[in-house]
C-alpha cells in the first residue's frame, strides 16, 4: 500500500488542518422550511381556486325544475 513515512506525513497534515464539517441540522431545518413554504403556497393556490370557482357559480343563473 503506502510507505509508513508517507502515511505519517498525511496524518500530520490532516491534524494541522481543520476541515469544515457539514452542519446537518442547519440543512435539515432549511429543507423543512422549504417544504413548509411550498405546502403553504399550494394551500393558498387551492383556496384561490376554490374561491374563484365559488364566485363563478354565484354568477350563473339557477336552473329551476
Amino acid at each position: 500500500m503506502f510507505p509508513q513515512s508517507l502515511l505519517h506525513r498525511v496524518q500530520t497534515i490532516n491534524k494541522d488542518r481543520v476541515l469544515a464539517r457539514t452542519n446537518y441540522s442547519f440543512e435539515k431545518r432549511k429543507k423543512e422550511l422549504a417544504k413548509k413554504k411550498k405546502k403553504e403556497e399550494k394551500r393558498q393556490r387551492k383556496l384561490e381556486k376554490q374561491n374563484s370557482s365559488a364566485g363563478e357559480n354565484e354568477n350563473l343563473p339557477q336552473q329551476e325544475d
